[in-house]
Parts: structure tokens; sequence; C-alpha cells
């Protein structure tokens, strides 16, 4: 049975030190950065992400606790411990995101759509694979299928336009930020994203705001 010892490469006994550095050096043997091939790529990603997401839990005394626990009973670690990995890992993808890295980005996101399926972890997933430019197809199936489970979140929507944008689709990018707004008049992302291809003229945007400067 593949564990997250076995994953690294550890016995149970480790030390938090041991576990730290036996993390990294197997994630720069495996990181997909080092990796050209699209598809040995897409290998060196899911192992890297479970090499990450053995690293987070064994590293954590009260992750690895529960996940002990678990090993011993032959049941699933807790929900609340599944869900708050999946927060903190959604936490540091955006950060990644921002950090205009979205190989590590994709990584995190997957752990935490992995432990607690979320829409909001499901739409930034897609689109920090539209980032890598190796799975732009992957990351807008992932960006549309959310919005069909979940229609009315501004973010998803806003999400999808970032994407277009990214590959230049102005009108498309257009349309999802104009969704947005339908779904949160207020939001803010959304009509950044519109003065940013259209611009503070006057027209369809400042009539919808009431006006423009």
């Amino acid at each position: 049975m593949e564990t997250y010892y076995s994953i690294l490469g550890v016995s149970s006994n480790a030390t938090a030190d041991e576990i730290k550095r036996i993390y990294r050096k197997l994630a720069q043997k495996y990181h997909p950065d080092h990796v050209q091939n699209p598809e040995e790529k897409k290998k060196a990603n899911e192992q890297f992400s479970k090499i990450t997401e053995s690293y987070r839990v064994l590293f954590d005394d009260k992750l690895r606790a529960e996940y002990d626990k678990s090993i011993e009973t032959g049941t699933k670690p807790k929900d609340k411990a599944k869900k708050t990995q999946a927060e903190n890992a959604f936490k540091r993808a955006i950060v990644f995101l921002k950090q205009n890295d979205p190989w590590r980005a994709v990584n995190l996101l997957r752990i935490a759509c992995r432990y607690h399926s979320q829409p909001i972890y499901l739409s930034y997933l897609g689109l920090a694979l539209v980032y890598t430019k190796q799975y732009q197809q992957e990351g807008f199936e992932k960006l549309k299928a959310v919005i069909k489970q979940v229609m009315f979140n501004p973010i998803l929507h806003v999400n999808l336009g970032l994407g277009y944008e990214f590959i230049d689709k102005k009108s498309e990018a257009l349309e999802a930020y104009y969704e947005a707004l339908n779904w949160d008049k207020n939001n803010r992302a959304a009509k950044v994203g519109i003065e940013r291809l259209q611009g503070k003229k006057k027209g369809v945007f400042s009539k919808l705001f009431g006006g423009g400067k």
C-alpha cells in the first residue's frame, strides 16, 4: 500500500528534519521545471504533487498524528484535516499565481481539489493550467465545467475572462467579465478587466456604471 512515508522513502519514525531534507531532495529531482517533454512533464507534475502532499502532512505534527491514526485504523483522515490542508494549499497556490509561477500553483491546487473539492479551487486550477501554456485545453475545460455547476459565482466568470485574456481572445474575455457583473455589479476584478481591455472610454462600460471619467 502506498503511503506518504513510502512516497518520500522514509520510515514511520523519521524526524521532521529528516522529512524536510528528503523532501527538498525529491522536490528538486522531480520538479516539473526540469522537464521539457509535455508527457514527461505531466508525469513529473503528478509525482511532484504527491511528494508535496506527503511532506505537508508528515511535517505537520497534528496532521501526521491524524494520518498515522488513519493508517492504524484503516480509515481515511478526518474531513476537517483534509479541509484544512485544502485551504492551506489553495492559499499558497494563489501566492504562486501572483508571483507568475503557475506550475507550483497547479501542484497545490490539485492537492486542494483532491482533499476538499470546491468550485473555486477547480476554477483556479483551470486558470493556472491555462497560464502554464502547455495545458490550456484542460484549463479551459475546467473553467467552463465549473461555471456550468455554479454559474452564479462571479469569480468563476472572472477567472474564465482572465484565461481568455491570457490567450488574447479579447471579445470572449469581455463577455466573461460582463457575465461576472451580471451576478455582482460591483465586482472589482471584472471592472478592472473591462477597463484593461477597453480603456476608460464612454460607451457600454460607462453606461453600465452610470457614467465614466
